[in-house]
């Protein structure tokens, strides 16, 4: 900028986990082995981590398959996954 400071802008911002406890909203977990399942994240806004993005939070999941780091995802309740769901649970 014309003042020596610089301008970083992103393309993308991470979804924050209070965006995914908006009325229309909700938080589902995909690990790599084809599991879903939905998320209550009551515990964590409980720990006051709803400002973190909700990919910071994915260490804290386990698969019933032994992943250690599971993929969630901020969706709308009409987008929700079909078919059978769970096998994956919050560790901390």
């Amino acid at each position: 900028m014309a003042d020596g400071t610089t301008h970083i802008a992103t393309a993308y911002a991470a979804p924050r986990l209070a965006q995914a406890t908006q009325a229309r909203s909700s938080l589902w977990a995909r690990c790599r082995c084809g599991h879903v399942a939905a998320i209550d994240p009551t515990h964590w806004i409980g720990q006051g981590l709803s400002r973190q993005p909700v990919e910071n939070l994915e260490g804290r999941l386990r698969c019933v398959c032994g992943a250690r780091r599971v993929r969630l995802e901020v969706r709308g309740l009409s987008e929700a996954p079909q078919g059978v769901t769970g096998g994956i649970y919050v560790f901390r």
